[in-house]
C-alpha cells in the first residue's frame, strides 16, 4: 500500500512537472510571438519605411503662394507628370470663372501655353535621347591613317555638339537667375496690389512666372543629363582615338589617296589664284559703289577659298607625313622630315582676323545704303548671300586651323614613337632655330629711320652694336696685355698706361669711323665735319677742348704719372689715380677723390714729389724749454727719426738737427730728414709721424716741451692831480 501510494505520489509529481514545463514553453512562444508583432508594428510606423501617396500641390490661382512649386525639383518624373496633369486640369476649370477681360484672358492664354511648354520640353528630351552623340564612328583594331582621320573628324563634330549644349546650359543658368529675380519681383507686386482687376492681373503674372520657372528647371535638368552622358562618350571616344594613334599601320592605299588629295588642292590653289589675277587685273574702271563692292566681296570670297585650300593641303601633307613615318619600320627607311613650318597657320590666322574685320565693315556699309536709299529686301538679300558665304568660309578655315594643330600634335607623337626621342629633339630644335632666324630676318628689315637718304633698320643697329662691342673687347684685351707686361716687369707702369690710353682712344675712333660708314655717311667729308666741329669748339667748347688737349699733353709728355704724389697751386695734395682725356683723378689724404681739369696741370704750378726721385727732404719744427741740453735734444731727435719707417738715410742724405732761433719761450729746432714719398701712406701725414716719435723720445729723456711764458712788471704811481679850467675875466 505504501509502495503503491509512493508510486502514485511520484507519478502525480512527475505529471505536475510536465505540466509546468509545457506551460513554460507555451508562455515563451507567446512572448516571442508578441515581441515579433510589436516589432513589425514599430517597423511599420518608422518614417519613410512606407512611402506616402504623392499629392500634387495645386495653388490658389486667384492668389498663388510664393513657394507652392518648390517641391517640383524633388519629385520624380512620374510624379511631375501627374502634377502637371492635375495642375492643367485645375487651371482649365478655374479659368472658366475668370472675368471676360481682354488683358486677363491674354495672360491666361499665356499660362496655358507655358503649361504646354513643359510638355514640349519633355518631348524634346525624348528626341534628344534619339540623337546619337558620335554617329558612324569606328575604332578598328589595326587602323591606318585614314581610319584615324575619319574618327578624329567624327569626334570633332561631337565636340562641337557638346560645345553647343554647354553654351545652351550657360544661357539657361543666366535665364534661371533672371527668373528667380522675376519671381521675387512678382511676389512683391502681388502683395502691393489692390483689390479687383489689379490683384487678379498680378496673381496671373506671378503664376505665369512660376510656371515658366518650372519649364526652365526642366530644361536645365535635361541638359545636365545630356551633358554628362555626352561628355562621358566623347571622353571614351578620345581614349579610343589615342589607342588608334598608338597602333597606326602603314597603308599604301592611304598614301595614294593623300597624294591625290594634295594634287587636287594644288590644282584648286592654282585655279583660285588665276581667278584672283583675272579679277584684279581687269582694266574696267568704274565709280559705281555697287559694282566696286561686288568686286571686293568676290575677291574676299576668293581669298577665303584660297586659304581654305592651303589649309586642306596642309592637312593632307600632315597625314601623308605620318603615314610615311610609319613606313620606316617596314622598309627600313631613315629619318623622315616633319612638316613643321607654322607660317601657314600664322598667315591664315592673320587673314581670317583681317577678313572678318573687313566683312563687318562691308556689312555696315550695306546697312547704311539701306537706310539712305531704301533698297528692297530682295536687293539686300544678294549682299547677305555674299556675307553668309564668306562668313561660313571663315568658320571652315578656323576649324581647319584647329584640325591642323591636332594633326601636328599627333604627328609629333607618332614621330617620337617611330624615330626615337633624339631624332625628335633634333628635328624640333632645328625647326625652332629656323623659326627664330626667320622671324629675326623679318624683324631686322624693319625700317626705323632714314639718315642721309639711307634707311636704318634693326639689322644696321645690331651691326653697329656689334662693332662697338668688338672695339671695347679689343681695347680691354690690349690693356690687359699691357698690364701683364707691367706685372712681369717688362715695361714701366707709366709708359704702358699712356700706351693703353692712346690705343683705347684710337680703337674707339676707328670704330666710330666704321659705324659712320655703316650708316651711309661719306667718311671723306669728315674734314668738313671736323671744321664745323672746330668752329663749335671755338665758340662753346673751349674749356672741354682745352682740357682734351691738356690731357693729350699729359699722356705723351708724362710730367705726371699714375701714383705720383702731387701738390697743386690750388692747395690740392694727394696721389694721382687716373689720367683721363678731360680730367685727372687725385685721391687726397682724407680718401677724397678730386677731379682736376687737365688745364690746371698744364697752365698752373704743380709740385710733383715723385717725378724723378721719390726721396725728398722735409723740415719738422719743434721747440724745447730753455735750459735743455742741446746734445741730448739732438740725440733724442735723431732717435725719433730712426723709429719712423719712411726715413731714408745714405751717405749723401743724412738726418740733421738744426737750432734755428732762440724764441720767446723755447729753443726752436728743426729736424731735417729725408723720406721716401712712395712709402708714405695716401691717408697719412709724415709730420704727424715724426711729431709722435719726438714727443715719445722727449718724455723718455726728460726733455721739457715749453709753454708760453710772460714777464709781468708792476709800477706804482700817485693819484692824478685835478685839472680845472678857468674862464677868462
Amino acid at each position: 500500500m505504501r509502495t503503491m501510494a509512493g508510486d502514485r505520489s511520484f507519478s502525480s509529481l512527475r505529471l505536475a512537472r510536465c505540466d509546468r514545463s509545457a506551460v513554460r514553453t507555451l508562455l515563451s512562444f507567446f512572448l516571442a510571438f508578441l515581441f515579433t508583432c510589436l516589432s513589425l508594428t514599430a517597423t511599420a510606423q518608422l518614417p519613410g519605411s512606407e512611402p506616402k501617396a504623392f499629392e500634387p500641390v495645386i495653388p490658389d490661382f486667384s492668389a498663388p503662394s510664393a513657394d507652392w512649386w518648390t517641391g517640383w525639383t524633388e519629385a520624380s518624373a512620374e510624379e511631375r507628370q501627374q502634377w502637371l496633369e492635375a495642375l492643367t486640369k485645375a487651371w482649365q476649370e478655374w479659368r472658366k470663372s475668370l472675368p471676360d477681360e481682354k488683358k486677363l484672358q491674354a495672360r491666361a492664354e499665356s499660362i496655358s501655353q507655358s503649361l504646354k511648354g513643359i510638355e514640349a520640353t519633355w518631348q524634346r528630351q525624348k528626341e534628344y535621347q534619339k540623337v546619337p552623340v558620335l554617329p558612324d564612328v569606328e575604332f578598328p583594331e589595326n587602323p591606318d591613317i585614314m581610319d584615324w582621320a575619319k574618327a578624329d573628324a567624327a569626334i570633332t563634330r561631337g565636340r562641337q555638339r557638346l560645345l553647343s549644349l554647354q553654351l545652351e546650359a550657360r544661357q539657361l543658368d543666366q535665364t534661371l537667375d533672371q527668373s528667380i529675380n522675376q519671381l521675387r519681383k512678382q511676389v512683391i507686386l502681388l502683395r502691393e496690389a489692390r483689390d479687383g482687376a489689379q490683384k487678379d492681373s498680378a496673381a496671373l503674372a506671378l503664376l505665369l512666372t512660376q510656371i515658366n520657372h518650372l519649364n526652365i528647371l526642366e530644361q536645365r535638368e535635361m541638359l545636365e543629363e545630356f551633358l554628362g552622358n555626352w561628355q562621358g562618350k566623347i571622353d571614351h571616344a578620345e581614349s579610343q582615338l589615342q589607342r588608334m594613334l598608338d597602333r597606326l599601320q602603314y597603308s599604301a592605299e592611304a598614301t595614294k589617296a593623300l597624294e591625290k588629295d594634295v594634287k587636287k588642292q594644288l590644282d584648286a590653289i592654282e585655279k583660285i589664284g588665276a581667278s584672283r589675277t583675272s579679277i584684279q587685273g581687269s582694266p574696267e574702271l568704274t565709280t559705281d559703289p555697287v559694282k566696286n563692292l561686288q568686286k571686293d566681296l568676290t575677291l574676299m570670297q576668293l581669298e577665303v577659298d584660297l586659304i581654305e585650300a592651303h589649309l586642306k593641303k596642309r592637312k593632307a601633307e600632315l597625314l601623308l607625313s605620318i603615314n610615311s613615318v610609319l613606313q620606316q619600320g617596314q622598309e627600313g627607311e631613315k629619318d623622315r622630315q616633319m612638316v613643321v613650318s607654322r607660317d601657314l597657320l600664322e598667315t591664315a590666322s592673320t587673314m581670317i582676323e583681317g577678313t572678318s574685320r573687313e566683312l563687318n565693315l562691308r556689312q555696315r556699309q550695306v546697312s547704311a545704303w539701306r537706310g539712305e536709299e531704301g533698297e528692297e529686301e530682295t536687293d539686300l538679300s544678294r549682299w547677305w548671300g555674299y556675307f553668309e558665304r564668306i562668313d561660313s568660309g571663315l568658320d571652315r578655315a578656323e576649324d581647319l586651323v584647329k584640325d591642323i594643330q591636332r594633326y601636328e600634335a599627333a604627328q609629333l607623337s607618332v614621330y617620337k614613337e617611330q624615330q626615337g626621342w633624339w631624332a625628335t629633339v633634333r628635328e624640333r630644335t632645328g625647326f625652332m632655330f629656323e623659326q627664330i632666324y626667320k622671324h629675326w630676318r623679318q624683324l631686322a628689315d624693319f625700317q626705323l629711320l632714314i639718315i642721309a637718304q639711307n634707311p636704318i633698320t634693326l639689322r644696321d643697329i645690331a651691326k653697329i652694336i656689334f662693332v662697338m662691342v668688338c672695339a671695347w673687347l679689343i681695347s680691354s684685351l690690349v690693356r690687359r696685355f699691357l698690364n701683364r707686361m707691367v706685372r712681369k716687369n717688362h715695361a714701366s707702369e707709366s709708359s704702358m698706361y699712356t700706351l693703353g690710353r692712346v690705343l683705347h682712344y684710337s680703337i674707339i675712333a676707328i670704330a666710330i669711323v666704321v659705324v659712320l660708314s655703316m650708316l651711309g655717311l661719306d667718311t671723306s667729308k669728315l674734314a668738313i665735319v671736323a671744321g664745323a666741329l672746330s668752329v663749335g669748339i671755338g665758340f662753346g667748347m673751349q674749356a672741354i677742348f682745352s682740357n682734351f688737349i691738356s690731357g693729350l699733353i699729359l699722356l705723351f709728355e708724362q710730367p705726371l704719372r699714375v701714383g705720383d704724389l702731387v701738390e697743386l697751386e690750388s692747395g690740392v695734395f694727394g696721389r694721382i689715380r687716373d689720367i683721363n682725356v678731360r680730367s685727372t683723378r687725385i685721391t687726397t689724404r682724407d680718401n677724397v677723390d678730386i677731379l682736376v681739369p687737365n688745364t690746371e696741370f698744364v697752365a698752373g704750378r704743380v709740385i710733383n714729389h715723385t717725378l724723378d726721385d721719390p726721396v725728398r727732404r722735409i723740415h719738422v719744427p719743434f721747440g724745447v724749454a730753455y735750459g735743455s741740453d742741446p746734445d741730448l735734444v739732438r740725440e733724442a731727435a735723431m732717435a725719433a727719426a730712426e723709429h719712423v719707417n719712411i726715413t731714408h738715410t745714405d751717405w749723401k742724405r743724412k738726418t740733421e738737427v738744426w737750432l734755428m732761433e732762440f724764441g720767446d719761450n723755447s729753443l726752436n729746432f728743426k729736424l731735417v730728414v729725408w723720406i721716401n714719398s712712395n712709402m708714405v701712406s695716401p691717408l697719412g701725414d709724415p709730420y704727424a709721424m715724426y711729431n709722435i716719435e719726438l714727443l715719445r723720445e722727449f718724455n723718455e729723456k726728460g726733455i721739457e716741451v715749453p709753454f708760453p711764458q710772460r714777464d709781468l712788471h708792476l709800477r706804482s704811481w700817485d693819484a692824478p692831480l685835478p685839472i680845472t679850467r678857468h674862464s677868462p675875466k
